[in-house]
């Protein structure tokens, strides 16, 4: 029902924190544009990393 006391993957802290940057990056987009590419720029990074961990994922499951 709830996963308030499950833990959380790595990978799921990652998509979090994602969302979270590129949420805040669009809200300040309006009213700060370099602040908002530098959200914009750390959220992909983060998605590079979520990418490499599914592909690192997907191989090791299959092999």
């Amino acid at each position: 029902m709830f996963r308030l006391f499950e833990p959380r993957s790595a990978l799921e802290r990652l998509q979090e924190k994602y969302t979270f940057l590129m949420r805040r990056s669009f809200e300040i987009a309006l009213v700060d544009k370099e602040r908002s590419d530098l959200l914009n720029k750390k959220a992909c990074t983060i998605l590079k990393e979520i990418k490499r961990m599914e592909t690192n994922q997907e191989g090791s499951s299959s092999s």
